[in-house]
């Protein structure tokens, strides 16, 4: 049963004390008693609450043979049944850890605005962030469309959406990486120009970002190369393991990306090309600190995050990234544990 005591700034006889209730206290503080649960994936405190798109038709349609430079692929697209094999094999593992796992999927069928939705199956379109999430507006057009279903989920299961990029702004801020509590990397690139990062960098801030660290992509023009995957998000080249340890393929990003972060005092662990080429290895998840699940195929890197007492789980995941992304990208972060933070 309610009592007077548990609200806020209650004075007896008195009208509500709104000076002082909207002074000492924030969104972040009610969110919880309002919609029932604490949600953030803001760093890489424990994983507990994930989202999934299983993998359909839709990633393997007839239409993108007829331009793979406009689809940006090579012109390899994965066996179906083989990449929903795979998927379904990072879900078991998810749930054998006893991450919860949530289902997105797209009533009606999944389409863009112009036809086939490719890449339907990256659930990192949901961006949660401390407090609720970010909704992308997306770079081509033929993923324009994902953010209303991500949005709809997400209202869908109580997770409250703080902002959604508009006008032409573009933004995808899933793929943004949130490297502790305090510290996440963005990238200007094909996938976000200035006008979308400018609109989500206050929201940013106010959930709790001490720094948010800009790196400046390599570009793309009139040529598809098979790389370019790896310039449009932060998560294709950069991986956080724990406080001041991470992942880096340097040779999709920019030097003072890394000025930066040796300046933050990171211990950078470079993946050889082969093996970012192979396996996406800084596509990796975090499940918490120093515990990293990969895809296989990458065993130097391995080596190398072992000597830094790491777990690594791998899982054979080569086909799913036949198209275009890798367990990062097909895995939207819901809810995790407070975690560490840079700067305190």
């Amino acid at each position: 049963m309610a009592r007077l005591s548990d609200f806020p700034c209650y004075e007896p006889n008195k009208p509500p004390q709104y000076h002082r209730y909207h002074s000492e206290v924030s969104f972040l503080d009610e969110v919880e008693a309002i919609t029932g649960k604490r949600w953030g994936a803001q760093g890489i405190g424990k994983l507990r609450e994930v989202v999934v798109v299983n993998p359909g038709e839709t990633e393997v349609e007839s239409l993108y043979d007829e331009d793979p430079a406009f689809f940006l692929f090579n012109g390899v697209k994965p066996d179906l049944g083989l990449m929903q094999r795979q998927h379904a094999g990072m879900v078991a593992f998810y749930q054998k850890e006893g991450i919860k796992v949530h289902y997105m999927e797209y009533p009606g069928g999944a389409r863009s605005a112009y036809g086939p939705l490719k890449r339907a199956i990256s659930a990192a379109v949901c961006c949660v962030v401390n407090g609720g999430a970010l909704i992308s507006r997306e770079a081509t057009p033929y993923w324009r469309g994902r953010s209303l279903h991500a949005a709809r989920f997400l209202s869908s299961i109580g997770c409250p959406i703080l902002h959604t990029v508009v006008g032409k702004g573009v933004c995808e801020i899933g793929a943004f990486r949130r490297m502790s509590d305090d510290f996440v990397v963005g990238m200007l690139s094909s996938d976000c120009n200035e006008d979308g990062l400018d609109q989500v960098m206050p929201v940013l801030k106010k959930c709790g970002y001490r720094e948010v660290l800009v790196a400046r992509s390599p570009g793309v023009l009139n040529r598809f190369y098979d790389d370019v995957v790896g310039w449009i998000h932060a998560d294709m080249w950069i991986a956080p393991v724990d406080v001041r340890l991470a992942l880096i393929y340097p040779p999709w990003c920019d030097f003072q990306t890394i000025r930066k972060l040796l300046d933050l005092e990171y211990n950078l662990i470079e993946v050889p090309e082969e093996e970012q080429r192979r396996a996406f290895a800084c596509n990796a998840l975090t499940l918490e600190p120093r515990r990293l699940l990969m895809a296989e195929g990458a065993p130097l890197t391995v080596k190398a995050l072992r000597a830094e007492n790491v777990e690594v789980i791998e899982i054979p995941y080569d086909e799913v990234m036949k198209y275009g992304g890798g367990i990062s990208c097909t895995t939207g972060q819901l809810i995790r544990d407070p975690g560490p933070t840079l700067f305190d």
